[in-house]
């Protein structure tokens, strides 16, 4: 027992504080922006189009001018984003030196696909998105001293 009261003489008396009276700064209903409690936190934010792109294999959060500077590739692990075919072939060859073949080639069902859509359907709603005939562009370009005959997907 004695090893008790000797510890009651050292503990210090502590005060009590109502809590509601200690001045945060902010007034309630301010939208402190303080999560209550239960609450999930954001786990996404929102990127602003056309100013940054996110890696989709490194997250890394890349400035579009630079991606565009970089070919749309990931400077930090190389990942290569998609890019419409034209602005490919617009990367690859020199400056108006492509001439097109085939340009009114266009897919065809000779197998007659079957499935939830028709391959017909499926086949106008991508040429009506993209612009092309085709999911190929193939043509003759120049490429520095050396003449190419190219194709893109």
């Amino acid at each position: 027992m004695s090893e008790l009261s000797d510890f009651s003489k050292t503990t210090p008396q502590l005060e009590t504080v109502d809590v509601q009276s200690i001045p945060t700064g902010i007034e309630p209903g301010s939208g402190s922006g303080r999560m209550k409690f239960g609450e999930a936190a954001p786990r996404k934010k929102n990127i602003p189009k056309g100013l940054w792109a996110k890696c989709g294999k490194c997250a890394e959060l890349i400035y579009d001018k630079d991606l565009e500077e970089n070919l749309k590739t990931c400077p930090s692990c190389g990942f290569h984003f998609s890019i419409a075919v034209r602005a490919r072939l617009a990367s690859l060859v020199d400056e108006k030196s492509f001439k097109e073949m085939d340009a009114g080639m266009s897919s065809v069902d000779i197998l007659k696909f079957t499935g939830v859509a028709s391959y017909p359907a499926k086949l106008q709603r991508y040429q009506k998105s993209t612009g092309e005939n085709d999911a190929v562009i193939t043509g003759l370009c120049k490429m520095g001293p050396h003449k190419v005959a190219l194709g893109i997907m």
